[in-house]
C-alpha cells in the first residue's frame, strides 16, 4: 500500500497557483463553524522577500481552496474536501522569520452585506421569503431546511441585512451561514433530532477536553407580548422557576412568546457542555453532525458539531472538532405519548413541525397532522383571537390532536 498524502490546492482570482505557492506554504488552516462564515488562513515563508517584494495580495481578492487526499482509506483512492470560495479579508507580514499571512472569509463578495446599514419594514411574510429576498440582493441563492415562519411584522431598523437576518434567525431557532455563494437558515431542532453520524472512541483522539457551566444557562424565559384589542402587555413563561431568562424581544401572540422563550433557552443551554476533539482525519465528519462520543465514561453520549478545523502544517494534518451535548429525549413526553397513542394533547412550547418530527421522523409532515386536525385547529385559534392558524403555525397548549 502506498502511504498517505495530503496537500492544499488553491486558486487564486480564478487562477490555480498551487505550484508557485506550494514551496512557501508553511500552514494552512480552514475554519467551518455551524452559524457563522467559513474563514481560512494561509501562513507562506518569505524568507527571501518573494512575497513582499514582489507580490502583494488585495482585501477581496479570491481563493478557492481544496485539501487533496492520496491513499488516506484506501490504496490508491484520491479524496477532495472543497472548502468554499473565499475573499481575502485582510493580510500581514511579520518576521524573523519573514512570514505573510493571509486570512480569507466565505462571504458575499459584494460586501454590503455585512457593512451597509438598511431599514425596511417587513409584513406578513415567512423567515424563508426574507432570507430569499436578502439572498437575492447578492446575487446568492437560499437554502432552506426548517418549518415555515410566518411574522406579521418586522422591523429592519438601520442594521445591515447580516446582522439583522442572524438575529431573526435565533430568535426562531434558525442558524445562518454563508457557503460559496448561498445563503444557508436551518433550524436547529431538525438538525438535533437527526441520529448519530460516526462514533468517536477515545484511543482515536490524540487530545480532549471537556467543560460544563452552569453560568449562562437557563431554566425558563419570560416573553411578552401586547394584545391588539386592549393594548395590554402580558408576560409568557417558558419552561421552569430558577435561572430565569428575560429575553428583550417583543412577541406577536402566546404562541409566539413560547417559541422565542424556548429557543431562547436552547441557544444559551447548548454552551452547558462542550467538547473539543483534536483527531487524525480518518473520519470524514462536517459540521452540523451529530456524533456519539464512547469511552470517556460518564461524558459518552451524542454531541453535536458546531465547528472543525482542517490544520495542515508541512508535516502534519489533523482535525479538531468542537460540539455539545445533546439532550436525552424527555422521558414525560414519551411517556404520555406511548399512553395516548394515535393521539396527543398540545403541550407548551410545541409545534406541528416538532410534532411532526417526533412521531414520524419528518417534519415536512406537519401538513399531515394539520389536515387531519384543521377543524380544531382552526376553532381553537378564533377563540384565541386569531382570524386563522396560519396553516397550523398557532397551536396552543391543551388542544387535543389526532395523531394519523
Amino acid at each position: 500500500m502506498e502511504p498517505r498524502s495530503f496537500g492544499v490546492q488553491i486558486f487564486y482570482n480564478h487562477v490555480e497557483a498551487t505550484e508557485d505557492i506550494s514551496p512557501y506554504l508553511n500552514s494552512f488552516t480552514y475554519t467551518d463553524p455551524i452559524d457563522e462564515s467559513d474563514t481560512i488562513a494561509i501562513s507562506l515563508l518569505d524568507r527571501e522577500g518573494t512575497w513582499a517584494a514582489g507580490w502583494i495580495p488585495k482585501k477581496e481578492d479570491q481563493i478557492k481552496p481544496n485539501i487533496l487526499l492520496r491513499n488516506w482509506l484506501v490504496d490508491g483512492e484520491s479524496r477532495t474536501i472543497v472548502c468554499g470560495d473565499f475573499m481575502v479579508d485582510d493580510f500581514s507580514f511579520s518576521g524573523p522569520p519573514d512570514m505573510l499571512a493571509i486570512n480569507g472569509i466565505s462571504s458575499p463578495l459584494n460586501t454590503e452585506f455585512k457593512e451597509t446599514s438598511r431599514s425596511q419594514t417587513w409584513k406578513d411574510v415567512t423567515l424563508r421569503q426574507i432570507g430569499e429576498e436578502i439572498a437575492a440582493r447578492y446575487g446568492m441563492s437560499l437554502l432552506y431546511e426548517g418549518e415555515e415562519v410566518p411574522i406579521e411584522k418586522m422591523e429592519q431598523s438601520r442594521q445591515t441585512d447580516a446582522d439583522f437576518l442572524k438575529k431573526l434567525a435565533e430568535k426562531y431557532g434558525f442558524a445562518l451561514k454563508t457557503y460559496s455563494g448561498r445563503l444557508i437558515l436551518f433550524s436547529w431542532e431538525v438538525y438535533e433530532n437527526r441520529p448519530a453520524k460516526s462514533v468517536i472512541r477515545k484511543q482515536d483522539v490524540r487530545r480532549w477536553s471537556y467543560h460544563s457551566s452552569m453560568l449562562g444557562t437557563y431554566t425558563g424565559a419570560k416573553v411578552s407580548y401586547t394584545v391588539p384589542k386592549t393594548k395590554k402587555t402580558v408576560e409568557v413563561m417558558v419552561g421552569m422557576e430558577g435561572r430565569i431568562y428575560n429575553s428583550t424581544e417583543k412577541a406577536d401572540s402566546p404562541a409566539d412568546a413560547e417559541r422565542i422563550g424556548k429557543n431562547a433557552i436552547r441557544n444559551a443551554n447548548r454552551k452547558e457542555t462542550t467538547v473539543t476533539l483534536t483527531l487524525n482525519p480518518v473520519v470524514f465528519l462536517t459540521v452540523s453532525d451529530n456524533v456519539e462520543l464512547q469511552g470517556f465514561g460518564n461524558l459518552d453520549g451524542r454531541y453535536q458539531i458546531g465547528k472543525i478545523v482542517h490544520q495542515i502544517s508541512r508535516g502534519d494534518y489533523s482535525i479538531q472538532i468542537s460540539g455539545w451535548r445533546l439532550p436525552d429525549a424527555d422521558s414525560g413526553r414519551v411517556a404520555q405519548e406511548l399512553a395516548a397513542p394515535g393521539g396527543y394533547e398540545v403541550q407548551s412550547g410545541d409545534t406541528l413541525w416538532d410534532l411532526a418530527v417526533r412521531f414520524y421522523g419528518d417534519g415536512t409532515k406537519a401538513s399531515t397532522i394539520y389536515e387531519a386536525n384543521r377543524d380544531v385547529i382552526e376553532g381553537e385559534a378564533k377563540k384565541r383571537g386569531k382570524d386563522r392558524s396560519s396553516s397550523g403555525y398557532w397551536i396552543f397548549p391543551g388542544t387535543k390532536l389526532t395523531i394519523p
